[in-house]
């Protein structure tokens, strides 16, 4: 019965290897070239791993990119977390604040000379994805109301007092809103990345200035 068991422990923890194996291959695949990119056969060449495995796994397309969709959204929010775990001194220029709260939200390196706009296209997908596919909107929502929490938690702790309770309790949702939008129009229009930069700041501004009454 111990060799039994011990056959059965091997086989499970290949089995949850490969299945790994076919998660990671289905995220670099839509992070490198989209979500159309991704298919049962795309995905078993990029692991390395036979067709037959990720019909195996994962009983359908829809199954295999819900599960990638999970993986990957784990995956940037362990960045946006790190990027909030890394601001350990307050922040009080509106344009370093900016850029601090971009980090946040879009967790691929927007302020780096060479950063990667098809990964970060392919972040923004996942908006289209959700829409198009009812599966994925669930992981999608939680993941938007995660990084709403870190912007709202990273705009409380460097604005200060600046910003009423009533307002910052709004504001994750606001900065995501208007980081995503700024982010997108500057992909579409082809335009330099480092401008979406002036626009949270006016954000910020507007959220910071004095106030009438």
């Amino acid at each position: 019965m111990g060799a039994v068991r011990d056959a059965q422990r091997k086989t499970s923890v290949r089995g949850e290897r490969r299945r790994q194996l076919l998660l990671e291959a289905a995220g670099k695949l839509i992070m490198q070239r989209g979500f159309a990119a991704v298919s049962h056969r795309a995905v078993a060449q990029y692991a390395d791993l036979p067709l037959a495995a990720t019909t195996y796994y994962f009983a359908s397309l829809d199954d295999l990119l819900a599960e990638t969709v999970h993986y990957l959204a784990k995956d940037w929010l362990e960045k946006a977390r790190h990027e909030v775990r890394k601001l350990d001194t307050p922040i009080r220029d509106a344009e370093a604040l900016a850029e601090a709260l971009i980090r946040v939200a879009a967790p691929v390196p927007v302020g780096s000379a060479d950063v990667d706009r098809t990964a970060l296209l392919s972040l923004y997908e996942r908006y289209v994805e959700a829409a198009r596919q009812p599966q994925l909107r669930a992981v999608i929502a939680a993941y938007d109301s995660r990084i709403e929490a870190l912007l709202t938690d990273t705009l409380r702790l460097h604005a200060g007092p600046a910003v009423p309770y009533r307002d910052i309790e709004a504001a994750g949702g606001v900065l995501l809103a208007v980081i995503d939008g700024a982010l997108l129009r500057i992909l579409a229009e082809g335009a330099d990345l480092a401008s979406a930069t002036t626009t949270v700041q006016c954000l910020i501004e507007l959220l910071t200035g004095p106030r009438e009454g």
